[in-house]
C-alpha cells in the first residue's frame, strides 16, 4: 500500500508487532543471570534478590532489597520445593543469621541440574516466589 505521493504505508499493528520482537529480546534479559556474593544464582522475588546456595545438604536463600542491601528475614518463613534426580522435596527453610534463611535437604549424588522454587514471607507480607536451576555443588 501507499499513499497519495507513493509513499509506502505502514499499519500501526504492523509496528507494534515489529517494536515487540525486537524489545522483547531486550527486555528478558535485561537483568540476566547473575552470580551473587556467596557463588549461587541470584533472581528477583518480589521486590526482593534471593541468592540460593546449595552446598551440600545445605540449603541457603539470602535476601537482599533492590540495592542489593542485606535484609533483616527475622520473621520471616521460606520453604524450597526442590526438584533432583526426578523426585521432588520440600524444605522449610529458617532464619539463620542477618539475610539467611537455612534448611537441609536430602540431594545424595544429584548427577543433573537442580530445579529449585523458593516462597519466602516476610513477616506482615504475602508469600513471593523465586525460580532457580543450579547444579550441585560438591557432587
Amino acid at each position: 500500500m501507499s499513499n497519495s505521493e507513493g509513499k509506502p504505508i505502514v499499519k500501526f499493528s504492523t509496528l507494534l508487532v515489529a517494536a515487540a520482537l525486537f524489545a522483547a529480546p531486550a527486555t528478558a534479559f535485561a537483568h540476566g543471570p547473575s552470580v551473587g556474593p556467596h557463588g549461587g544464582p541470584v533472581t528477583d522475588a518480589g521486590a526482593y534478590h534471593t541468592e540460593l546456595v546449595l552446598q551440600g545438604n545445605d540449603v541457603v536463600l539470602y535476601v537482599t532489597d533492590g540495592a542489593d542491601k542485606p535484609v533483616d528475614v527475622s520473621g520471616a518463613k521460606a520453604e524450597a520445593t526442590i526438584l533432583a534426580n526426578k523426585q521432588t522435596q520440600k524444605v522449610a527453610l529458617e532464619p539463620a543469621g542477618a539475610n539467611a534463611l537455612k534448611g537441609k535437604a536430602n540431594l545424595g549424588e544429584v548427577h543433573d541440574s537442580v530445579k529449585v522454587v523458593t516462597a519466602l514471607t516476610m513477616p506482615g507480607q504475602k508469600a513471593v516466589q523465586a525460580r532457580f536451576e543450579v547444579g550441585h555443588a560438591g557432587h
